[in-house]
């Protein structure tokens, strides 16, 4: 039987520590969770009734049993997230105003390669996302990610999310620009963006300049300023939501891109879909932890083989697009 997920997912997980009280050289109290911008997009799907299933490696220690337990509890499909018994699972530490530290060099999912996808029905999803963040872990994370892509017949995106301090940080063009080129939607922040094509351009042009690498949807996430989309017919849509109290930010973005990604498989116009990639992830930044709430109304359609939706057409056009 062909297994037809709607979202595949590969990237690291790591066991994530945050600072309740303070920031980390104060902090006095720590709540146990996990980080990974992929499965934090998984589990947000997973909660609207999403097929979805995490490709990865974990630790064979509490860290890795932990992980592999809460995702397995949200309903994420689980058979392509390989135990490793040489490696450990990584570890995050980190506060709500910023300060993080990573423990994650030698870490299970740093050993990732092609042959981790070898038996992953990556053509039959309806789509694939990857981060930048699995393609700076190291060569052969990379090739993975890249032959993830390679092989993808549905909606391929990936968000750069750059990481300093990564292996393939130190050149994110090299690390990222073949992902783009294999990529049908990019979601990224606009610095992030810049850095990974060199352009100083912002706004509809870094859209365009993007675009042109290959994929033909890009969404530029702006922070406190909104975010907009280039659809594949060219249109410029932006959004600027209306500001709200921020009480954990770290994962919004991953909010925002299962947001985004469910409107779209549901057959939403792009420019809805930021909307709801908005709305996401604004819940997202005023709930602590690296997942989202789970207390959302759920989406109206049925993600199984649902027909276009008619969206807006009338995107607002920048001043970069004059």
């Amino acid at each position: 039987m062909t297994l037809r997920f709607d979202l595949l997912a590969l990237g690291e997980t790591m066991l994530s520590l945050v600072a309740t009280d303070g920031d980390l050289l104060t902090a006095r109290a720590f709540t146990a969770t996990h980080g990974g911008a992929e499965s934090n997009t998984c589990v947000a799907l997973a909660r609207r009734g999403l097929r979805v299933a995490w490709v990865s490696r974990l630790g064979d220690d509490p860290a890795g049993h932990r992980i592999r337990a809460h995702l397995s509890g949200e309903g994420v499909d689980l058979r392509w997230a390989r135990t490793d018994p040489a490696r450990p699972t990584g570890l995050m530490l980190r506060d709500t105003v910023g300060g993080v530290r990573y423990w994650r060099s030698g870490s299970a999912a740093s050993a990732l390669g092609p042959s981790d996808l070898d038996d992953v029905p990556i053509e039959e999803a309806r789509a694939l996302l990857v981060t930048g963040i699995t393609a700076m872990l190291g060569a052969g994370p990379r090739a993975a990610a890249t032959s993830f892509l390679a092989r993808g017949t549905g909606i391929r995106a990936i968000d750069p999310n750059l990481r300093p301090g990564l292996p393939g940080s130190a050149d994110p063009r090299a690390a990222i620009g073949p992902l783009i080129e294999r990529c049908s939607v990019v979601l990224g922040g606009e610095s992030e963006l810049q850095i990974v094509i060199g352009s100083q351009e912002r706004g509809g042009a870094l859209a365009r300049a993007v675009a042109r690498l290959g994929p033909s949807e890009v969404v530029i996430k702006r922070g406190d300023a909104g975010a907009a989309v280039l659809d594949p017919q060219g249109g410029w849509h932006e959004h600027r939501p209306r500001p709200g109290a921020e009480i954990d930010p770290v994962g919004a973005g991953d909010a925002f891109n299962a947001g985004y990604l469910a409107a779209r498989l549901r057959g939403a116009m792009p420019s809805d879909a930021l909307l709801t990639g908005a709305a996401e992830g604004g819940m997202a930044a005023r709930t602590f932890g690296d997942v989202g709430p789970r207390e959302r109304e759920p989406m109206r359609e049925s993600f199984d083989e649902v027909g276009p939706t008619r969206g807006r057409t009338n995107g607002s056009r920048g001043a970069d697009d004059a």
